[in-house]
C-alpha cells in the first residue's frame, strides 16, 4: 500500500485512533450505521444477513489459507456459488450469539428465499446471495475511514505518505478477499458485543442513527464521541434530535418496532427525548460505563483491522 515503518503496530495505531477519535467519529459511525441499515434492508433481519456473511467469509478464509488473493472485480464478476459440505448450526449459533433453534429457523427461511440450497448432502450459497451482499457503499465508507486514519499515521511518521479515498479504495479492491475477510471479522466482533449488551441488533441500529444524527448536527462538537471523556463533561443535548419516523425510514425498520426499540434505549438511559419528540444521545450511569467499555474494545478491534490492511 505504501512504505510502512517498523513501529506501525497495533498498540501505536490504537493510541492514535483513541487520541484522534473526535476527528474520526463522523466517518467511523457512518460506516457502522450505514452497514447496519443495509444489513436489515436485505432480509428485514440483521441476523439472517450475518449468517450469510458468516458463510461467505468461509470462502474468504479459504483464500487466506491457500495464500491466494481475489480482487473485488473477479470475486463478483463470475457467476459463482459457494459449496459447503455442511452448515454447522452450533458453530454459527455460538459465533454470532443467535440461539440454536433461531439459527436453524433462520437458515430454513434463507432456503425458502433460495439464498441457500441443499442438493444431496451439500449446501450451496446461491449466486444471488453474492449480489445481495456486494459491499459498494461499505467499500466507499471504509475507504473514507482508512484514508483519514492514514492522514493521522502520516503526521506521526508511521507511514511515509497519506492516501486519498480513491487510492485506498483501489487497494481494497485489488486485495479484496484478504481485506474483506478481516473486515467481516471486525463486524462480527463488534455486532457480537452489542448484541450481548442490548439483546438484539435492531436496538443497536436505532441507537446508531441517533448517534450519527448528533454528529451531523455537531451537537457534540468540542467533545466528540469518545465516551470515556463524558465522565468529565456529562454532555446533555436537548436540541437537534431525530424523530421516530425518520429513524424508521433510515433503518428500514417498521415504525412500531422502532418505537419498542426506542423505549428500551430510553428505559436504560442510552438516549433522551425532548418536547418535540426528538431523540438524542444522553447516556447516564450504567449505560455510559457499558458504552465506554464496548467502545474501547471496538477501537482495539478496529486497530487490529487497520494493522492487517496496511
Amino acid at each position: 500500500m505504501t512504505k510502512i515503518l517498523n513501529n506501525l503496530i497495533k498498540k501505536n495505531i490504537q493510541k492514535l485512533i483513541t487520541g484522534n477519535f473526535e476527528k474520526l467519529a463522523p466517518t467511523y459511525y457512518r460506516l457502522i450505521s450505514e452497514w447496519m441499515n443495509s444489513s436489515y434492508e436485505v432480509f428485514n433481519d440483521i441476523d439472517k444477513y450475518r449468517i450469510i456473511l458468516y458463510l461467505i467469509n468461509k470462502d474468504f478464509e479459504h483464500y487466506i489459507k491457500i495464500k491466494k488473493i481475489e480482487s473485488y472485480d473477479n470475486f463478483f464478476m463470475f457467476d459463482k456459488s459457494l459449496e459447503l459440505d455442511r452448515i454447522n448450526i452450533i458453530e454459527i449459533s455460538k459465533s454470532l450469539n443467535i440461539p440454536k433453534e433461531s439459527t436453524r429457523r433462520k437458515i430454513l427461511d434463507l432456503e425458502k428465499l433460495n439464498v441457500l440450497q441443499k442438493i444431496g448432502k451439500k449446501i450451496y450459497i446461491d449466486r444471488s446471495a453474492y449480489r445481495l451482499v456486494q459491499p459498494k457503499n461499505t467499500l466507499k465508507n471504509l475507504s473514507a475511514l482508512l484514508s483519514k486514519i492514514s492522514e493521522i499515521l502520516k503526521i506521526e511518521n508511521l507511514i511515509d505518505k497519506s492516501l486519498n479515498v480513491d487510492e485506498v479504495s483501489e487497494h481494497l479492491k485489488d486485495n479484496f478477499s484478504y481485506c474483506w475477510y478481516y473486515f467481516y471479522i471486525f463486524i462480527f466482533t463488534l455486532t457480537l458485543r452489542w448484541k450481548k449488551q442490548l439483546g438484539d441488533l435492531e436496538i443497536y441500529s436505532v441507537g446508531m442513527v441517533i448517534t450519527c444524527h448528533s454528529i451531523v448536527n455537531k451537537s457534540y462538537e468540542g467533545v466528540g464521541l469518545n465516551f470515556s471523556e463524558w465522565e468529565k463533561d456529562m454532555v446533555n443535548v436537548e436540541e437537534g434530535g431525530v424523530n421516530t419516523m425518520s429513524i424508521s425510514e433510515i433503518t428500514h425498520i417498521p415504525r412500531p418496532t422502532v418505537v419498542r426499540k426506542l423505549n428500551y434505549l430510553l428505559k436504560n438511559k442510552y438516549i433522551s427525548v425532548n418536547k418535540k419528540k426528538q431523540f438524542t444521545i444522553n447516556m447516564k450511569d450504567q449505560a455510559l460505563s457499558d458504552t465506554i467499555k464496548i467502545q474501547e474494545q471496538n477501537i482495539s478491534s478496529l486497530s487490529d483491522l487497520v494493522c492487517k490492511i496496511f
